[in-house]
């Protein structure tokens, strides 16, 4: 398969990415209304702060799988199959990573996407986890 193709791919993959903010926001919206409308026993509400905690993290995973996948949008509209050297050097440009001695490879980078679309799906279900016990535990 061309670097390009799997280019795409990846960018495909970590537009999932969307879906899942958006659920979390869900959750958060719903642990949010639990502690406002409703009278919680303290592991009830302690569950749905927690929730909400998990909840930021997912969002913070959730810029960055964002960001990544608007790279990888952005590097196949230009439809060059050049090596990702390239991207390293727009990014020290502009001071979003520091100057890389050797420059990573397509593989090394779809890892650590992969790694980032992880932390976020976990962090997701723990959101979910902690939000459901908060309404199984409410009084």
């Amino acid at each position: 398969m061309s670097d390009m193709m799997q280019i795409r791919t990846m960018a495909a993959i970590l537009r999932q990415g969307r879906g899942l903010a958006s659920v979390a926001w869900l959750c958060a919206a719903a642990a949010l209304a639990l502690l406002c409308l409703g009278p919680l026993t303290t592991v009830s509400s302690a569950a749905a702060l927690f929730s909400l905690m998990a909840g930021a993290v997912q969002a913070g995973y959730a810029v960055r799988v964002n960001f990544d996948h608007a790279l990888l949008e952005a590097f196949a509209a230009t439809g060059s199959d050049d090596d990702p050297a390239r991207l390293d050097a727009a990014l020290a440009a502009l001071g979003l990573r520091a100057t890389a001695q050797t420059p990573r490879s397509w593989a090394n980078r779809w890892e650590g996407m992969r790694g980032l679309l992880r932390g976020q799906c976990i962090a997701l279900m723990v959101q979910v986890l902690l939000l459901l016990c908060a309404i199984w535990l409410r009084a």
